[in-house]
């Protein structure tokens, strides 16, 4: 049934069944570069804390070299999308280094909040890095990428309950070298890069990269004259020092620092939809009845409102867009360093490495406008003052004023005057946050002689952050059915005098003359609001893993068991949240404490049926931590407090096959059944004495996860082969919580349109020629990607513009040729690239305002070529 409903574009992304997702020409390790053409070579892998065969490693695991990455451009996380099956990443939506990454259906979190940690780990030269927003990044020399998919609880441990991203850097080199790169592109987009390697010096090694890049926006800011300044701008300056120093034999020591700054502008959010006062019923499932979320009529207010800049206009579209007016600029810069200090005794049946690292994240954006429509102008909603306490009956005609008991003078006074009016954004934002975190690892690897070999260690991680944000939005009320109504009327003739009868009797048709004349009936309350806090946080791990290969490592079967079990703390301590800072007894429900621990771990069989064919089946547990949602409602009044939520587990069933035909053919397969419980969810708390709510993260959820992954390679002839993936995940939702109308918490799974961010088909597919020119060689790839449209907001009670913000399907063909080792001494190269060469526009994030009353939608990169030129000495 599934093939049946594949369209053609997924039936040609599964002829890369014969694919793989490294070419056979960048497929062999650094060490084995000199290798013979005319195979697949062997790729390295360093998932199990030891240098492996990827096709002998029992793990759902992509890798990408150094040649691959150098030819396709991917130097970050948020480059990744479509190197592996079942992996997506998008981009952020307020700064330049976020990502949202997705691994078989499960995202990191789309809220950059600190209480939240990620279920997909990312890895700099196996250093942890908590935050998603700080673990995109520019690294001047990569070495290899490594995605594992899957639970990865035992040796990457915590919050890898979708899986881990490992991102590891070039060592110093054995001779001594220098390279220098310059590039150039369309969007005025150039870049350069030093990287220089001292050799060998009696066993030190010395390595110093540095990289700039830059480009001007993709998208037209009519407001700002500055290119450089536009959506999409960004400027990278990063740099790299390490040394490697074989300090005896036996004891190495290897420390790296690096430090990044990305300035720029993120892509720009264009409005997509808005409320046009279409009311959205009542929804009954199982015999009880649900309300959903009212989006404000901001389409009733921008059509009663002007726009100030003349080359500005209130188009609400969700087609793309390629100018924008943005009145307050939107501006980011990130700053991440760190450094890693790692120390290794090799004895002679036992490695002992301890990793010691610290990494520091800070983020500052301005401006966050996120309409994208200039500076509107509209009437403001005046509540009165005990000064002005009129002011809501400002432009009315004078007989309908007096109607109400008003005296003629005054009334004719505010006849005269003019509705007042406000430029205040739709929705704007300010932030400035950041991140420390120090981490030690100990571990003890053995050797990979005889049939037991085994894996242990100490983990140990401390992080601190912060963040203030500050938020302009504007409320578009409906004055007609909010404040011009027969009980607000009933009101006001009982203050002016009337008898509580007499008041009931004429409020009706003073409710209906006020309506008819009303001068502007959508008008803007502006309003603020303020998220600031400081968290913290430790985690502590002991693990093994062991494998054991009756007969020796050339036996046929092994079975390999892992165990971790975590401890964790975390504090928090939130000193607004809303228009105003917190009271004293505010704060002290938001100073708090929470502890959580969990066992994870895997039982691994595989069977070597062959020296080509490896078979394993797979059983894992993981865990994503607890923590605190810190855009929580709280209330003295009721005595709710910040309160935790506890950790989210996962139990993971895998099959898998790893094959290699005639040295030729490469072909892996895996099938996996993951179940998720204790899922976050949000859900109301009703406040005692009615009339509000705050919301509260609790683990009430549950999901399956079925799906399958293909990946392979195939070298046609000498010169010439294919290579891809291909992906497919059904999600089924069991449980997600849901209050009625009465304020029960009920089962409304059937009501969420789907998972967040979960695609469920990717897949690639790419042809690859290489051929020698004389002394040098010349590689070409074209590739073509392809991502299904996903949800953002699947529960459309509280999202009224879900439809709206779907991410786009997408395919992308992007194109490389390159032509090296010419000139003096073989040591010049050029490259010519192009991504999303056929211009293709897609969503790929997406914000529902839901009650404000209005969706926004970030588009993907356009066509983007250039060249960038080599040379090594």
């Amino acid at each position: 049934m599934i093939v049946k409903r594949f369209a053609v574009r997924h039936a040609l992304l599964t002829t890369a069944a014969a694919a793989a997702l490294a070419t056979p020409a960048y497929a062999q390790n650094a060490e084995d570069a000199d290798a013979p053409s005319g195979g697949l070579g062997e790729i390295v892998v360093t998932a199990n804390k030891r240098s492996e065969n990827l096709q002998k490693t029992p793990i759902a695991i992509s890798a990408v070299p150094a040649e691959a990455l150098e030819l396709r451009g991917l130097t970050e996380a948020k480059d990744l999308s479509a190197i592996a099956p079942n992996v997506s990443i998008v981009g952020a939506t307020t700064n330049a280094t976020a990502a949202v990454v997705t691994i078989r259906g499960i995202p990191t979190p789309a809220d950059e909040t600190q209480g939240f940690d990620s279920p997909i780990g990312m890895y700099l030269d196996g250093v942890y890095l908590a935050r998603s927003s700080a673990s995109t990044f520019e690294v001047a020399d990569i070495e290899r990428v490594e995605v594992l998919r899957g639970p990865q609880g035992t040796l990457f441990g915590r919050n890898t309950t979708g899986g881990a991203i490992n991102f590891i850097t070039k060592k110093p080199s054995s001779e001594a070298s220098l390279k220098l790169r310059a590039g150039a592109g369309n969007y005025g987009m150039w870049t350069g890069r030093i990287l220089a390697n001292s050799g060998d010096m009696n066993g030190l090694r010395l390595s110093l990269g540095y990289l700039h890049r830059q480009r001007n926006g993709v998208v037209d800011d009519l407001l700002e004259p500055k290119k450089s300044r536009d959506p999409g701008a960004t400027k990278v300056d990063s740099v790299r020092a390490a040394i490697d120093w074989d300090m005896t034999d036996t004891f190495n020591v290897y420390n790296v620092f690096d430090y990044t700054r990305i300035k720029g502008a993120p892509m720009v959010m264009q409005l997509a939809a808005v409320g046009n006062g279409t009311f959205r019923p009542n929804v009954t499932l199982g015999g009880n009845t649900f309300s959903q979320v009212q989006p404000a009529n901001v389409a009733g207010y921008l059509n009663a409102s002007t726009v100030v800049e003349p080359a500005c206009n209130k188009t609400v579209s969700r087609a793309y867009r390629d100018t924008v007016c943005l009145n307050s600029g939107n501006q980011s810069q990130d700053t991440i360093w760190g450094n890693m200090f790692r120390m290794e005794l090799d004895l002679p049946t036992i490695t002992v490495r301890s990793t010691t690292s610290y990494r520091k994240w800070s983020n500052d954006i301005q401006g966050g406008d996120l309409d994208g429509l200039g500076t509107i102008r509209g009437p403001l909603f005046n509540i009165g003052s005990p000064s002005a306490p009129l002011a809501t009956f400002t432009g009315f005609p004078t007989s309908v004023l007096t109607g109400v008991g008003i005296p003629a003078g005054t009334a004719a006074f505010l006849t005269a005057g003019s509705v007042p009016t406000t430029t205040a954004p739709l929705f704007a934002a300010q932030t400035q946050r950041g991140q420390k975190q120090f981490s030690q690892e100990l571990e003890f690897v053995s050797s990979t002689d005889g049939d037991f070999q085994w894996v242990a260690g100490a983990f140990y991680f401390h992080e601190s952050g912060y963040e203030n944000n500050v938020q302009n939005f504007g409320f578009a009320l409906d004055t007609n059915q909010a404040v011009y109504i027969p009980s607000t009327m009933q009101s006001i003739l009982t203050g002016f005098g009337y008898p509580l009868a007499t008041a009931q009797a004429l409020a009706p048709g003073m409710a209906a003359a006020f309506q008819a004349a009303n001068p502007a009936r959508f008008r803007l309350v502006p309003g603020g609001a303020t998220l600031n806090y400081k968290s913290s946080g430790d985690s502590m791990a002991l693990y093994g893993q062991a494998s054991y290969r009756p007969g020796g490592q050339d036996s046929p079967f092994g079975v390999t068991l892992g165990l971790r079990y975590t401890w964790d703390s975390k504090e928090v301590n939130r000193t607004q949240n809303g228009a105003a800072p917190f009271s004293a007894a505010e704060l002290a429900l938001n100073q708090r404490k929470a502890t959580f621990s969990a066992p994870s771990g895997h039982l691994t069989l595989d069977y070597r049926a062959t020296e080509d064919i490896n078979l394993y089946a797979r059983v894992a547990r993981g865990y994503r931590s607890g923590g605190f949602n810190l855009r929580q409602s709280t209330s003295v009044a009721s005595n709710i407090g910040l309160l935790p939520f506890n950790e989210e587990k996962i139990w993971s069933y895998e099959l898998g096959a790893k094959m290699e035909f005639m040295d030729r053919i490469r072909l892996n397969l895996a099938a996996f059944h993951n179940v998720y419980s204790d899922q976050l969810a949000t859900i109301p708390i009703p406040i005692q004495g009615g009339g509000s709510f705050g919301t509260q993260v609790v683990n009430a959820g549950k999901t399956t996860y079925t799906g399958f992954e293909v990946e392979g390679a195939f070298q046609i002839t000498d010169n010439f082969s294919i290579d891809g993936n291909f992906g497919y995940i059904d999600i089924n939702i069991k449980d997600f919580p849901g209050a009625d109308i009465n304020g029960v918490t009920r089962n409304i799974a059937p009501l969420i349109a789907g998972s967040g961010y979960a695609p469920k088909y990717t897949g690639s597919i790419a042809g690859n020629f290489t051929v020698p020119v004389g002394d040098a060689k010349l590689n070409a790839r074209l590739g073509y990607n392809y991502t299904s449209e996903f949800e953002m907001f699947p529960n459309t009670l509280t999202a009224p513009f879900s439809k709206e913000g779907r991410g786009d399907a997408r395919g992308l063909l992007d194109g490389q040729i390159r032509f090296s080792g010419f000139g003096p001494n073989g040591g010049m190269g050029l490259t010519i690239w192009g991504k999303n060469l056929t211009d293709k526009k897609y969503v790929v994030r997406s914000v529902d305002f839901g009650a404000l009353g209005f969706a926004t939608v970030i588009y993907g990169d356009p066509r983007t070529f250039g060249a960038t030129f080599d040379v090594e000495f």
